[in-house]
């Protein structure tokens, strides 16, 4: 489908000049791109070997629309939506095209399709026509025409996120300047990224230059002087030279990796944690062991002699290649060779942020780009660990929050930044908002907050009812604050409904993201930045968990129930809703009703095009009494289907146990039985 739909646009172009891109793993419909029959001035092009700052038709600038030539087709073909995303970096050296074909050779189930979302007001006037189709072995095929030409760059940008929900994902808020070999994994998916030359200058927009920062890779042979003044460079090496060849005549591959800064993590390239993340999880524990090895001269996961995924070169794993292997209950890494360090540690740490539960044997000292984090979780589980659902579950959670805190584009571009002298704009700010009628629960609820971490909170307490001037809410106010984190407190009135009570309470947050909070449950310390990694990593609108652990109050008892997480869904907990400040504004806020006002929002959230994101259900333990609640279900709906139960208070490991409530102890924090 994918090699006729093209072949059919060589036919129909006209007398104009054809562009075929293609970009990711040969093999299959990749390769069937070059038996086509061309024009001598047709163009077949390696887009993920094009070094960057170089222009691709003569005449073709490196930034802007710089002189660049029209064509009459331009197609780009991908192995994965993460080599569309790469494509979309490098596409800035195509010209504009009145015919523009995208191709996505597979794409996994749990993606949408490639139906373009229009990227801003009056960009698409010019859109004649849209042809959006399904092609064999789960590829997609997208064809946009546009009589007077379109820029590639957004539009594949647009086509890309049209099936992955309307946030495009917190930005670095650096704009980044590229050049060289493999500079564009350093900045994926990035349609305003900008091509430089070797010296530069970087190219102004208007008087203002187009980038704040350069990033510029070599070869092995060094770079020449940076000459513009007005915008910093950094130089880092491609995996290419920094592979085992080029170092066998210095030191080795015993020896540490090589940088040119401080931390050797920022000498790697990022992952593209859009599509290397946790998205498909599979909690099934009876799935073969597979190694991370080598397989001639090539890295490879390979089990019982059958070779799963082929490692690209750079290390870089897909969307494609993380659904391949999600069946697997375990990795063994392999360290005695690969194509380099830092080809192994992109290898690794892709595994790692997509969730893929990993073990090892000592980390050689040349992986030193992985980060002490990481290192430190690759040995701190055995294989036959993976065998228990919840501790695999555990040790991948661990596993991707590290890689995807330490390995991400978001992250590793604030930290050149730093490196560079650039102030970095501050971690959104979420509101975590807790509206409450029981003044005994004040102090519970408060110590849960307190101790989030990795994240920026403030708190705005809706005291439904009741006056902060209680003894016990007012010494758990106080012992907040004390803590040093800022805290709003609003008195409302008894008489107003929960879901009004809300919208006051949302009033009053400053932060950009909003976070929903229950009086009596259990929040483990990392439950709102595992919140704001799956906002970052999804791009939904709303994210929220699923509802695996509960104690049930009345019968002492604590049930596992291990619902399927990381993917699309609208069935989320209430009370972990996180969404951004502005969603809650395009739905009109909570309905003003006495309960369900949950559910509610996420129906309105769904009706007007939003996406629904659930993520892990580890960080977080609900609290079942006999009665008060919001939610009316009985007992026996959390005794149904469960996987397993435990007598008393047993949290899993990464609630850490629960905090000492702030001010006057409550009386409805008793619990007895084991614990983690």
């Amino acid at each position: 489908m994918i090699t006729s739909a093209i072949s059919q646009a060589l036919r129909t172009r006209g007398d104009e000049r054809a562009v075929l891109c293609r970009i990711g793993a040969g093999g299959g419909v990749l390769d069937e791109l070059a038996s086509l029959r061309l024009r001598p001035d047709d163009l077949l092009l390696d887009l993920g070997t094009h070094p960057v700052g170089e222009p691709v038709l003569p005449g073709g600038g490196t930034g802007g629309d710089g002189g660049r030539p029209a064509v009459g087709l331009v197609a780009v073909v991908a192995a994965s939506l993460t080599d569309l995303r790469r494509a979309v970096t490098l596409a800035a050296h195509l010209p504009r095209a009145v015919h523009l074909l995208v191709a996505v050779a597979h794409i996994p189930g749990h993606h949408g399709g490639l139906a373009p979302s229009p990227p801003g007001i009056e960009e698409w006037n010019d859109l004649h026509e849209l042809r959006v189709r399904r092609a064999e072995k789960g590829g997609w095929v997208c064809e946009l025409f546009f009589p007077s030409g379109t820029d590639v760059a957004p539009a594949l940008a647009a086509v890309f996120h049209g099936g992955r929900g309307r946030r495009r994902g917190p930005g670095s808020g650096i704009r980044a300047g590229l050049h060289g070999p493999q500079a564009h994994l350093w900045s994926p998916g990035d349609p305003e990224a900008t091509p430089v030359g070797p010296v530069g200058p970087v190219p102004l927009i208007r008087v203002t230059p187009a980038a704040d920062l350069v990033l510029r890779t070599e070869e092995g042979a060094s770079l020449p002087l940076w000459e513009d003044v007005a915008v910093p460079a950094l130089d880092r090496s491609t995996t290419g030279a920094d592979s085992w060849e080029s170092r066998v005549d210095t030191d080795g591959p015993a020896a540490a990796l090589k940088v040119r800064g401080p931390d050797p993590v920022s000498a790697v390239a990022p992952i593209d944690e859009r599509l290397v993340n946790p998205m498909g999880f599979n909690k099934r524990t009876k799935g073969p062991v597979a190694d991370l090895t080598v397989d001639g001269s090539r890295a490879v996961i390979r089990t019982d002699g059958d070779v799963l995924v082929t490692v690209p070169a750079d290390g870089g794993l897909t969307d494609v290649d993380l659904d391949r292997i999600r069946d697997l209950r375990v990795v063994r890494v392999d360290w005695s060779g690969h194509a380099g360090p830092a080809a192994a540690v992109r290898a690794v740490a892709s595994l790692a942020a997509g969730g893929v539960p990993l073990v090892s044997g000592p980390v050689p000292a040349w992986a030193a780009g992985l980060g002490q984090p990481l290192t430190d979780l690759l040995t701190s589980a055995e294989e036959e660990d993976m065998l228990d659902g919840l501790a695999r579950e555990e040790h991948s959670i661990r596993l991707r929050r590290a890689a995807l805190r330490a390995h991400g584009r978001r992250t590793r571009w604030r930290a050149l930044a730093e490196e560079a002298g650039i102030p970095v704009v501050p971690d959104p700010l979420v509101s975590v908002v807790l509206c409450t009628r029981r003044p005994d629960l004040v102090g519970f609820a408060l110590a849960q907050v307190a101790r989030q971490r990795h994240v920026r909170f403030e708190v705005v307490l809706a005291l439904h009812g009741f006056s902060a001037s209680l003894p016990p809410v007012e010494e758990a106010v106080r012992g907040f604050s004390a803590l040093g984190h800022a805290i709003t407190v609003h008195e409302a009135d008894g008489d107003k409904v929960f879901g009004a009570v809300m919208n006051e309470a949302v009033d009053r947050a400053s932060g950009t993201v909003v976070a929903k909070w229950d009086d009596d449950d259990w929040y483990g310390p990392e439950h709102l930045s595992d919140l704001m990694l799956s906002r970052a990593y999804s791009g939904a609108d709303v994210v929220g968990i699923s509802q695996n652990f509960t104690y049930l109050q009345e019968l002492d008892l604590t049930v596992w129930r291990s619902y399927r997480s990381e993917f699309p869904n609208a069935q989320v907990v209430g009370s972990t809703i996180l969404t951004d400040r502005v969603v809650l504004e395009d739905v009109g806020g909570f309905r003003p009703l006495p309960r369900a006002i949950d559910s509610q929002f996420l129906l309105a959230v769904r009706q007007a095009g939003g996406r629904i994101y659930r993520t892990h259900g580890l960080g977080y333990l609900l609290r079942r009494a006999g009665a008060g609640h919001t939610w009316e279900v009985d007992l026996g709906y959390f005794l149904r289907n469960h996987t397993k139960q435990w007598s008393g208070w047993r949290p899993n490991s990464l609630m850490e146990g629960e905090a000492e409530p702030l001010g006057r102890a409550a009386p409805h924090t008793e619990h007895s039985g084991g614990h983690s």
